[in-house]
């Protein structure tokens, strides 16, 4: 019992992280919104160089989130990897927050500013749920 309210507390939180995008945030304030809002992440790393991300870890292993950065350190695109666990319930929360097209990839049209898409991938141990801008496919 004390596992199933784990893993949904974990689904919870991970949904209201994956609904809000941080696409062109800096990343001095991802670090903060991550620390104030979403105190199941904590920050594990940043890379600069030829790669640039910020890195978050739940404390119970089963998510992880990567900033990708511009060399200037704003947000290009974000992704979250996750436990095959989760996938029905993220599914399900993208079907019902997003406007759902095919192949497993959502759009998410927000009031004249900018637009999103939303794309799962699945991996051999995981799945990562993908958010860019819309032009930037």
């Amino acid at each position: 019992m004390k596992k199933i309210i784990v893993l949904l507390f974990i689904v919870v939180s991970s949904l209201s992280v994956h609904s809000q995008s941080y696409v062109g945030k800096h990343k001095l304030e991802i670090k903060k919104e991550m620390k104030e809002n979403h105190k199941d992440f904590y920050f594990s790393k940043e890379v600069m160089g030829k790669s640039n991300f910020i890195k978050f870890e739940d404390f119970d292993g089963y998510r992880t989130y990567l900033f990708v950065l511009d060399e200037n350190g704003y947000c290009k695109y974000h992704i979250l990897m996750c436990d095959y666990s989760m996938l029905k319930n993220m599914i399900d929360s993208l079907n019902q927050t997003y406007e759902y097209k095919e192949n497993l990839t959502w759009y998410d049209y927000v009031s004249g500013k900018n637009n999103f898409v939303i794309r799962i991938k699945k991996e051999e141990w995981y799945f990562s749920i993908i958010t860019k801008k819309l032009e930037d496919n």
